[in-house]
Parts: C-alpha cells; sequence; structure tokens
C-alpha cells in the first residue's frame, strides 16, 4: 500500500504524543544528597551485603545529567519505550488503512471547497468589473447632467440680463 504524505499526519501526532508522554518518565530530577547524608550512606554501605546494590542490566545505559536538577534516563526497561514503539507499531498498521480512506475523502472535501472558492471569487471579480463599469457610466451620466445644468443656469441668466437690459431700455424710453 502506497502512502502518501497527507496519510502520515495522524498517525505521526499520534506518536508525538505518546513520546512526550513517555518522555515525561526519561526525565527525572537529580536527587542531591547532603554532604553528612553522604558519609552516613557510605558507612552503611560497608554492611550492607552485596544483593541490596542494583546492577544495570543489558538496557540500562544509565542517567545524563542535564543540569538544573534534570537528568535524562537512558534505562530503556525503565521508561518502557519497547512497548510504547510496539503500541505506536500496532496503531500504525490498524489505524493506517481507516486513516488513509478518512483523509483521502477529507482531501476530495477541501480540493472541492478550494474550486467552489475559486469560482466564487472569479464570479465575484466579473460582477466587480461589471459594477466599476456601470458606476464609470453612471459617472458619465451625472457629469452630462451637471454640464447640461450648468449651460442651462448660464443660459438662463444670460436670458435674464438681456429680459432686465430690454426692460431698462424700454424704461429709460418711455
Amino acid at each position: 500500500m502506497a502512502l502518501r504524505r497527507g496519510n502520515l499526519l495522524l498517525p505521526l501526532a499520534a506518536l508525538a504524543v505518546v513520546a512526550m508522554l513517555s518522555s515525561s518518565m526519561a526525565f527525572l530530577p537529580v536527587q542531591r544528597v547532603p554532604p553528612a547524608a553522604a558519609a552516613v550512606a557510605a558507612a552503611t554501605a560497608v554492611s550492607a551485603p552485596a544483593m541490596a546494590e542494583e546492577g544495570g542490566g543489558l538496557l540500562d545505559f544509565g542517567k545524563v545529567e542535564l543540569g538544573g536538577g534534570f537528568a535524562l534516563n537512558l534505562n530503556i526497561p525503565d521508561i518502557n519505550l519497547i512497548n510504547i514503539s510496539i503500541l505506536i507499531a500496532g496503531l500504525f498498521y490498524f489505524l493506517s488503512p481507516v486513516l488513509g480512506e478518512s483523509m483521502a475523502s477529507r482531501e476530495k472535501e477541501i480540493k472541492s471547497d478550494i474550486e467552489d472558492a475559486i469560482a466564487k471569487y472569479n464570479e465575484a471579480t466579473s460582477r466587480l468589473a461589471e459594477a466599476e463599469k456601470n458606476k464609470a457610466q453612471a459617472d458619465q451620466v451625472v457629469k452630462e447632467i451637471n454640464d447640461s445644468i450648468a449651460k442651462d443656469i448660464a443660459e438662463f441668466q444670460a436670458n435674464l440680463k438681456d429680459q432686465a437690459q430690454r426692460k431698462m431700455e424700454a424704461q429709460d424710453k418711455a
């Protein structure tokens, strides 16, 4: 089965969550022993039986101090690394077909939504161009009307002045 990058997102997210949960066990606070307690522990260690000391084992790589009171626990059985890896592999194996189908259907939905959005954008762009064209035509009509009004006002004022001039001349003659 060919897996695409989109099909791996959910299992990888699950892996990250499980790894973060398990890493809380991997980072342990360092136990600081006061000097007086160290002396007492050294004195009692001589009398303690040899079996009381824990052996590291095959997969125990100890602890690495990180500073600030924290250490990295490298004891693989202690942090359940094997169990977690088996769990993640099982989840990936059993859930990948279901998640693959789900992601494929979601991808189709997203593609159709994008195509619809593009179609709506193109329609809105054409409507905007048409509206701008109509606005330009309306602006031209308004300009023509304003020019006509200004011409009519000028003619009316000229007629009024001419009539007033004639009336004054008629009154002067009379």
